[in-house]
This record gives structure tokens, sequence and C-alpha cells, in this order.
């Protein structure tokens, strides 16, 4: 098995496996849960790093929720250079192509359009990754992903991958196309509110079964539009029936990340059902 998500870029992204260990999920390459490891995946996507360290934020970082949970670290990383200096040998060494995330685009209070740019080219340069995925936030327009994936892409040659808020997906996959985007990531789960343990309310994106039929939908909406790009599904996928689904809507690989957290057990059933 071979799928590519890259075919309009000199440098391809083939993967051999349908299955992508999501943003963060198995941390920065170096929090894999027994008896789950890298050859279960087409690929795998690092947690994201900004241009410097950044602490997070202070607890409570997670609310449960009846059929989920919300996180939110507040963008918790060692930031590119230690990132790249401590991990990145061992990327090399998973035998599986390694994406970098770039994610906490704000011009008000995190990171801004500039700050990506650097990142692509920083990334580009170390032939540490194979590609990268570019998290656009819910408040995103047409025009603002269109500038920010055409400037990502000046910046390097690498494969991109724009992951499409779910809300927004439909308005927003053409102009990341028209921008530069080799593939679709849908998507990235909608923002809610609930009380932590502790009683202080957590604000994040939805994680969990929860999150699975947002993805649904935001996918077959995009499908719908024939665009002719490779479509990934995330977010909240937790079975062989499942990835079905997401096949059947035209998503060529999807993403696993919160059963990686909760039942490891469960991803590797999964790996062996979906090669088989």
């Amino acid at each position: 098995m071979s799928i590519e998500l890259a075919p309009g870029n000199k440098q391809g992204l083939s993967l051999a496996a349908p299955l992508i260990a999501g943003s963060g999920a198995v941390g920065l390459g170096d929090a894999w849960p027994a008896p789950v490891n890298a050859a279960a995946f087409g690929a795998i996507v690092l947690s994201p790093v900004s241009l410097s360290p950044r602490r997070g934020l202070a607890a409570p970082r997670l609310a449960e929720l009846p059929a989920g949970f919300l996180l939110n670290t507040g963008g918790q990383n060692p930031g590119y250079r230690r990132a790249a200096q401590e991990y990145g040998r061992n990327w090399q060494r998973l035998g599986v192509p390694v994406l970098a995330a770039l994610d906490g685009l704000d011009e008000a209070g995190g990171q801004s359009m500039g700050d990506w740019v650097r990142l692509a080219e920083l990334w580009g340069e170390s032939g540490l990754v194979a590609g990268l995925e570019l998290a656009l936030p819910e408040e995103a327009h047409p025009r603002l992903a269109r500038e920010v994936l055409n400037a990502v892409r000046r910046a390097t040659t690498l494969p991109l991958l724009a992951k499409l808020p779910v809300g927004q997906a439909a308005a927003l996959a053409e102009a990341c196309l028209q921008g530069g985007a080799d593939a679709l990531v849908v998507g990235l789960a909608p923002r809610a509110a609930y009380p932590a343990d502790e009683g202080p309310l957590v604000e994040g994106a939805v994680a969990g079964p929860i999150a699975f039929p947002f993805t649904l939908s935001a996918l077959r909406r995009v499908s719908a539009l024939r665009l002719g790009a490779p479509l990934v599904a995330a977010g909240g996928i937790q079975t062989h029936e499942q990835v079905r689904m997401c096949q059947e809507l035209g998503a060529v690989a999807v993403q696993i990340r919160s059963l990686l957290w909760t039942d490891p057990l469960a991803v590797a059933r999964l790996a062996v059902a979906v090669a088989g």
C-alpha cells in the first residue's frame, strides 16, 4: 500500500499505511504507549513547537466530558532549537515520515504569520521532517488562509498539509489549495468550555469520541467540493468502522490522537484491521 499526500510536490509525501499519529499524539516522537510503535503508522505529526520555548497554562488543563474531554496546554513546548537538537536524531530512526506542526497562529498574542514563515524556513533547512501541518484558527477566513499558505509556501518546498477547523472547512478548502497546500486535513474540532474536576472552566478543542460527528460532517462537505486534493480525516476516530466511513467520504488517510492516550491497545488492533 502506498498513499501519496503531495502528488504535485517534487519531494512527495508517501505513506505506507493510512493511519497517522495526529499532532502531539506521541509528543515529539518520544511518547509511545505500549504496545504501539511507529510501525503502526504511515506518518506521525509532532507536537507543535514555537520559535521560542513556551511554559503553557497553569493547571487545570483537562476537563472530562460525557463523551470525550477538553485539553488546553497553552502551547507548552521547548521551542524549535531544543526540539530539533534533542529529538531530531530520533525522528530519523522511526522509519516513517515525520511532520512538524505549526499551531497557535494569533497575531494578537500568539504566533504571527512571520513566526510560521520562519519556522517553515528552519524546518525546511533542517532536513529533519518530511512535511508541515498548518492548523488554521477557527476565525480564519479564505483570504487569511490563502495569504498564510502563500507565505509558508514561498518559505519552503516541504509538502504542506492545511488542517481546517471543522466549522470553516468547506469555506477554507479551496483557498488553502490556491495558497499552495498539497493536502487538506479535516479537521480541527470546535472549541468549548467545561469545568475541570478542580472547579475552574477549561476552554479548548473537544477531543475523543465527541469530536467524530463534527469530523464526518466537515469531511462530507469538503469532499463534495471535488477539489482533487488528498483528504485526511482527523478528530474522534476510534474504530475501524469509523475509518471506513471516512474513506467512503474520500479520505485517503486518517489521524488518530486521543485513542493513543486512552486505549493504546485499541490503536494496535486498529492498525492491524486497517492494514488487513
